[in-house]
């Protein structure tokens, strides 16, 4: 159909598609909110490994990932960036981090995360907003 992709990665497949307002089917997610998923995924990731070297438990996670663009960039009707013009990011953990350890904790996940320095790299303004809830 108009404006949907197949994508081929590995032995996966997904499709690109865009809202029927921009011209698609609507029949997947779009690009950026692609990015907005991968980001959250990463986060993820990144958390449950360095949550394993920090020798802690995790029971819960909660990564929520919003990204505000300006599409006047994408359809050239104002001289403004296509890709995110700012992104916020609310992290829920349940683990047994120490509270004196979070700082450093957060630290690590930033520098490590892909996803989050690709979006920061570009500089699109990316805010991480942490929410630790105590192991039981």
């Amino acid at each position: 159909g108009p404006l949907k992709t197949s994508v081929d990665v590995r032995q996966f497949k997904f499709i690109i598609d865009e809202p029927e307002k921009l011209g698609g089917n609507n029949e997947a997610p779009t690009p950026l909110e692609y990015v907005t998923g991968a980001l959250g995924g990463c986060f993820t990731v990144t958390i449950e490994l360095i949550t394993r070297e920090f020798k802690c438990g995790l029971a819960d996670l909660e990564v929520n990932c919003l990204g505000f663009v300006d599409n006047r960039g994408l359809f050239g009707t104002a001289d403004v960036s296509p890709h995110f013009q700012s992104v916020k990011v609310d992290i829920t953990l349940k683990s047994n981090i120490p509270p004196s350890k979070h700082n450093v904790f957060h630290d690590e996940c930033l520098k490590r995360c892909p996803v989050y320095n690709l979006i920061r790299d570009s500089g699109a303004p990316i805010q991480v907003h942490w929410i630790h809830l105590k192991l039981d």
